[in-house]
């Protein structure tokens, strides 16, 4: 197919290169534009030259290859901005360089030299790169007698070359062939940035050759050297010649290298900024169909619109990642597709395999021309997904920009999903702490041991979205951990299959003695064959004074926008860890309470737990705070005239000290510890007091005073005097003798 190109301005220079690029069988003449048509007509029938030429701009609507600006008048490139964008732009001698010498010959060294050394120093590089590497291999093959090379580019990044070009290599295989520096002949010419020269076939040993190339006699090899710092190499060899290169071919070799390596180094430049302007059209084009309010979903399908909107026919079609699948999130095709239930495991199909690889994979419906795309959406070091792009119509060059675009979209894409993946995971979980904080209030709340294992189930299955909960307690004659509790859809068919994998996982869990996320259970191969339909699991031992006291499990997390279970993730397990320390203090609150109700007298004065029984639940809330800030505060009330008052009236004394124990329970809270710390000491244990302790205990002091005040029963003959003493863990105390010394220190007084 004949690459058609177009003739801006009509002058003696332009009507010249009509003639030579009429001999070039790849290249059509599209047309010349002239704003004088008579004159320019004129001008080529004086030089009797025949091509269609007149004043519209139609020409430049159609297909077009290039377009050879005659450099008279306004430039083409301020004339019709639009279509510069979109194709070559080239000066007559470039135009002559890529398609009007033909084969080169030594003769033309000079002259094709200062056609190179034009397009180095234009303004604007909008020549093909690839075209002009490809014309560069042929002028060095046809002036040195090379039957053979290739032009090589120098990745950095991974110390290797690979293939731009090459002439007797199929470009099947150009991907496919990588150079380490220091390997090989073209290797040593890199990592030494030297000229190299060989003569005969190359030694083995001495370049490190992988594989010996028996169709090579002789080789030159040019590095490509830019501001001092290698870009590639051009390599040139002959397939039956010993002697084919000599000191003049290297000379010229090095001469091309040298041009070749600053129109590399205007190229990269060239490509930054074009994918700067792309990336910055890119991030604003994802940004605006993301922006707002509205759900993701809705937000996604708007940007596989405007994707598909890139590429005549094109389709996109936007998966996110999912429990090592991808679940088909938005598509611009009318009706939104099967919504999640359309899945794809992760390496099949080439959208699992772009996923599964983090690598972009592109199908060609011909060399050059795009027609399937799989983005593989990377932030960071996670991979949230795949953009998928279908195209028709598409020609070469649009192709390769329209690569560039979608990359540069993709990349755009996956940053605003992964902040709004962010957002959402911190508000759900923000939600999630909020509803777990509010339900170990009324779990530490209850005194029934029944009613706290029922809504540790119910409230737990709720709070982290599980289809399965279920409880299990040891029991104190058989020492076996039995089901307590059970919440979930399962029929009794069912149960039975899921208490059998329950049982196994409580096995587990009280060897590991910690909380457990198992992701997928078929994945694990001691319960995978107890798993059944059983997805994901968050397990969990439950314990008392460090001794096991039973396990807590829940199974397959459920959505509402899904038909099938999901997986348990780590934010899961940070939230269930949470929930299970609130689970270990209500039931223990639960057992003391139950213990209590058999045995009320602890203190045959007061009736509250001793100072040992409040020592070791204040052991215990220690041990579960594990530094977090106010975690816990005790409080110290000492009646400082009890004894005074005892030596006035001794039932006197009595009543003081009862009174002023119920007065702390009543005014304290359901899951707060009150106790007898001493003869005219009580004591309060302040789980979860709130971020400032000192006023939930100048509440509690200022409650008790004023109800002891209302009992006229305690005015004579001496009113009591409290003293209130507390400490906030772990700001003033981070053991129980520092909290207790702390508390020594009246605070707060009242009479």
């Amino acid at each position: 197919m004949r690459k058609p190109v177009a003739l801006y301005g009509v002058t003696e220079e332009t009507l010249a290169l009509v003639p030579v690029l009429l001999e070039n069988a790849e290249i059509e003449i599209a047309g010349a534009f002239a704003d004088d048509v008579a004159a320019a007509r004129a001008r080529a029938a004086t030089l009797r030259v025949s091509f269609p030429i007149d004043a519209n701009p139609a020409l430049f609507s159609r297909p077009l290859h290039a377009v050879i600006d005659a450099g008279a008048g306004v430039p083409f490139a301020e004339r019709f901005p639009d279509t510069a964008t979109s194709v070559q732009v080239v000066s007559p001698l470039t135009a002559r360089l890529l398609w009007g010498y033909g084969v080169s010959s030594s003769d033309r060294k000079s002259e094709l030299l200062q056609a190179l050394h034009e397009v180095v120093e234009s303004v604007n590089l909008t020549v093909d790169p690839d075209e002009l590497f490809a014309r560069m291999l042929e002028i060095a093959k046809g002036v040195t007698g090379a039957d053979g090379g290739s032009l090589m580019l120098l990745d950095a990044a991974k110390g290797e070359l690979s293939i731009r070009v090459a002439s007797g290599v199929e470009p099947e295989l150009w991907p496919k062939i990588r150079v380490k520096l220091g390997e090989g002949i073209a290797g040593r010419a890199a990592a030494e940035a030297k000229p190299i020269k060989v003569r005969g076939r190359a030694d083995r040993e001495e370049f490190r050759l992988l594989r010996e190339r028996g169709d090579v006699e002789s080789a030159l090899c040019v590095p490509l050297v830019h501001a001092g710092k290698v870009l590639g190499v051009l390599n040139l060899h002959h397939t039956t010649r010993a002697d084919a290169f000599d000191d003049d071919d290297l000379a010229f070799a090095e001469q091309l290298g040298r041009r070749g390596a600053e129109i590399i180094a205007r190229a990269q430049e060239h490509d930054c900024l074009r994918r700067q302007a792309s990336r910055y059209a890119a991030v604003n084009a994802v940004r605006e169909a993301l922006g707002g309010v509205s759900a993701l979903e809705a937000r996604l399908e708007a940007l596989c619109q405007r994707v598909a909107a890139l590429a005549p026919g094109g389709i996109a079609t936007l998966y996110l990642l999912s429990d090592d699948e991808l679940r088909l999130a938005a598509t611009s095709l009318a009706g939104g597709g099967l919504g999640g239930e359309y899945r794809i495991a992760l390496g099949a199909g080439i959208d699992g395999r772009a996923a599964s690889e983090r690598s972009p994979r592109f199908l060609d419906s011909e060399p050059g021309v795009l027609a399937y795309a799989a983005l593989p959406l990377i932030a960071g070091d996670a991979c949230l997904g795949v953009l998928s792009v279908q195209t028709s119509g598409v020609d070469a060059r649009r192709s390769r920009a329209l690569r560039e675009t979608l990359l540069e979209i993709a990349a755009a894409a996956a940053e605003e999903i992964a902040k709004a993946e962010r957002e959402a995971r911190t508000s759900a979980r923000a939600t999630k702490v909020s509803a777990i904080n509010e339900t170990g209030i009324r779990l530490l709340s209850a005194r029934d041991p029944a009613e706290v294992a029922r809504m540790t189930t119910s409230s737990g299955a709720l709070i982290l979205e599980a289809d399965h909960a279920v409880l299990r307690l040891q029991d104190p004659e058989s020492k076996r951990f039995v089901i307590k509790s059970y919440y979930g859809s399962a029929d009794p068919r069912g149960q039975e299959t899921l208490f059998k994998l329950d049982k196994q996982l409580c096995v587990e869990a009280l060897k590991t003695r910690q909380p457990r996320l198992l992701r997928s259970l078929a994945k694990e191969p001691a319960f995978a064959a107890l798993a059944g339909g059983t997805r994901s699991a968050l397990v969990a031992p439950l314990k008392r004074d460090g001794r096991p006291i039973g396990t807590l499990a829940f199974y397959d997390k459920v959505a509402a926008d899904q038909f099938f279970a999901g997986l348990f993730s780590d934010d899961d397990l940070q939230v269930f860890a949470r929930y299970v320390s609130y689970v270990e203090r209500a039931l223990e609150n639960a057992a003391f309470h139950a213990a209590t109700a058999k045995h009320r007298n602890f203190d045959e004065e007061t009736g509250l737990p001793n100072a040992d029984y409040w020592g070791r639940r204040l052991d215990q809330e220690l041990a579960r705070a594990a530094g977090r800030e106010n975690a816990l505060a005790v409080v110290s009330c000492r009646i400082e005239n009890l004894a005074d008052v005892r030596r006035a009236d001794t039932r006197r004394a009595d009543l003081v000290l009862q009174r002023t124990a119920e007065a702390l329970r009543n005014n304290a809270r359901e899951f707060d510890v009150v106790a007898r710390g001493g003869d005219a000491e009580l004591l309060v244990l302040l789980p979860d007091p709130g971020p400032r302790p000192e006023e939930r205990v100048a509440t509690l002091a200022r409650q008790v005073a004023e109800e002891i005040a209302r009992d006229e029963a305690l005015a004579t003959p001496l009113r009591p005097a409290l003293a209130f003493g507390y400490a906030a863990y772990p700001s003033e105390g981070a053991d129980r003798a520092a909290l207790v010394n702390r508390t020594k220190t009246p605070r707060i007084r009242m009479v």
